[in-house]
């Protein structure tokens, strides 16, 4: 769904509509006369996954008793920064930041430029005993830090835009499964899933944990991670091919993600050059052309537009 085939005058009021279907308790404050929304939903077994691209905006939900009895909401900000009042806790969340909301308690939540969020829908009986677990991460940010987490952020967005956005291919439920497994290892603080899973499950987040380690070495390459692990280099395609990708496309977009992390700070100013150079990229070149398909702009601009940003909210606030 989108307001671009709709006119200027009404697309504010048609983005609202869209959402009030499925909660009437829903408020949504910006500039009717700019706005412009982009909604895409898939659904794979129990997994519902919407990508929400929309202009500046503020989003205000009630507590609601009904549909928070069945879900939560695991959001993750692909791109750009919003900020989240949410369970008592008041939080900013930046590109590649996730975030659990419980629809049984009131949210607000606020971005004042661009901003492109990955919602995906959990049902609650699927956690079981963890149920308490997300609740207790509600309105929080997840430890990104290494671990599940880190590699649960960095999986979602690599699929989204490679199964998705560039290849206009449906999300494969078994991408969900590994969704579900690296979530239930966060949960767990890394251990085995309590939802069971794979030979092939567990030599992918293994082989994500050793890119998460080696992003910043030039010298390490997708060829090099099948040896490291003791397996087949075909064999580690055909596992990630189960997936709707590969162990390359794994390693650019986490290394890309790293290099715009570091253009978001204006206190860590470098030039474009060194933060390829220093990510694990030798040619500018390539690097140029890849921040640009991943992230819409030259690294440049990326930095100029969303560096600005930063100045009205303190993202280095811990959050409550």
């Amino acid at each position: 769904m989108s307001t671009d085939d709709v006119p200027a005058a009404s697309r504010f009021d048609f983005w609202r509509g869209i959402f009030a279907e499925r909660d009437q308790s829903m408020a949504l404050e910006g500039d009717p006369g700019a706005f412009h929304g982009n909604l895409t939903r898939f659904t794979a077994g129990e997994l519902k996954i919407t990508s929400v691209k929309s202009s500046p905006l503020v989003t205000r939900s009630g507590a609601s008793a009904d549909h928070g009895e069945t879900n939560f909401s695991l959001q993750l900000v692909h791109s750009g920064q919003c900020l989240l009042r949410h369970a008592g806790a008041e939080t900013v969340a930046e590109t590649g930041d996730m975030f659990i909301i419980d629809p049984r308690r009131s949210y607000e939540l606020a971005f004042r430029n661009p901003v492109q969020g990955l919602v995906l829908t959990l049902p609650r009986m699927r956690f079981g005993g963890h149920a308490e677990a997300l609740e207790a991460l509600a309105g929080r940010r997840m430890n990104l830090n290494g671990g599940s987490a880190a590699v649960l952020s960095g999986f979602v967005r690599s699929a989204w835009d490679q199964l998705v956005e560039r290849d206009g291919e449906e999300w494969p439920e078994s991408a969900s499964a590994v969704i579900w497994e690296l979530l239930t290892a966060a949960l767990q603080g890394d251990r085995a899933g309590a939802f069971g899973g794979s030979r092939a499950d567990d030599l992918r987040r293994r082989a994500i944990a050793l890119i998460d380690s080696r992003l910043l070495d030039p010298e390490f390459r997708s060829s090099s991670i099948a040896g490291e692990l003791g397996v087949s280099a075909r064999y580690l395609q055909q596992v990630f091919a189960e997936v709707g990708t590969t162990p390359s496309r794994i390693l650019l977009a986490r290394r890309l993600d790293a290099a715009a992390a570091r253009l978001r700070h204006p206190d860590k100013r470098c030039r474009i050059t060194d933060v390829a150079l220093e990510g694990g990229f030798s040619d500018l070149s390539y690097f140029s052309r890849a921040f640009r398909r991943r992230f819409g702009v030259a690294a440049h601009s990326y930095r100029s537009s969303l560096g600005a940003t930063t100045a009205g909210w303190d993202s280095g606030a811990p959050s409550a």
